[in-house]
């Protein structure tokens, strides 16, 4: 049986982002070990709802834990979702993540950080602990964010737009500016066998041909 939660702190901030792309963002567990990667080293998708998701998750640190996020939402657009994790079944820690808009292009994310058997001496350093945490999780977050939505109003036309890279072999390809699975930025520069690795989600593409070679049924014609 796993131990009552406690909470053990807070953490709040604005984000230049609308309410949809911040459900979408918690929505989206693909992303979790490459734009945090100092946070998270693998995901292996378990399920996925309309709701939510569970996943076994590498962290950076060292281990896994099993994490189910399930989102809830009310009939203005507010609402949250809720992080729990285990390791070896147990409920180790749970994130309760409420979310209310600021405007057409802003919200406001309030979050409670719970866990169980937590002396008095500990909890006095999780509130840095989390706060300098989830700064970096969502300075990264806020950056992808605010780029897909640069990608939903540019729409399929962004997607004809090229830049040309150099092979490993001297040739030169002409690939997308903007992944073509969420149209966010497609910067990155092919490896030694001409893969190119979207950071944002780490889909992998054959420069020279376009097919998607990580298994995704995206690509583009050359």
């Amino acid at each position: 049986m796993s131990a009552a939660l406690e909470t053990v702190a807070r953490y709040e901030r604005d984000l230049g982002a609308s309410l949809t792309r911040m459900f979408e963002n918690a929505l989206d567990w693909e992303h979790l070990p490459h734009v945090h990667a100092k946070a998270f080293s693998s995901i292996e998708l378990i399920e996925e709802r309309a709701s939510g998701w569970r996943a076994n998750v590498g962290m950076a640190g060292g281990g896994q834990l099993v994490i189910n996020l399930e989102v809830t939402r009310e009939a203005d657009g507010s609402g949250g979702w809720t992080t729990d994790s285990f390791a070896e079944g147990a409920l180790v820690g749970r994130i309760v993540t409420r979310a209310t808009p600021r405007g057409a292009d802003r919200c406001h994310v309030a979050i409670e950080f719970q866990a169980p058997d937590v002396g008095e001496k500990q909890k006095a350093g999780f509130d840095a602990y989390y706060s300098a945490l989830y700064a970096m999780l969502y300075d990264e977050d806020e950056a992808m964010m605010i780029a897909r939505e640069a990608a939903v109003q540019r729409g399929r036309k962004g997607l004809a737009e090229r830049r040309k890279v150099t092979l490993s072999d001297g040739k030169t390809a002409a690939i997308p500016r903007y992944c073509p699975h969420l149209g966010l930025p497609l910067d990155a520069a092919p490896d030694g066998d001409g893969i190119v690795t979207c950071p944002w989600h780490g889909y992998r593409f054959d420069a020279a041909t376009g097919t998607c070679v990580s298994g995704a049924e995206c690509g583009w014609a050359v």
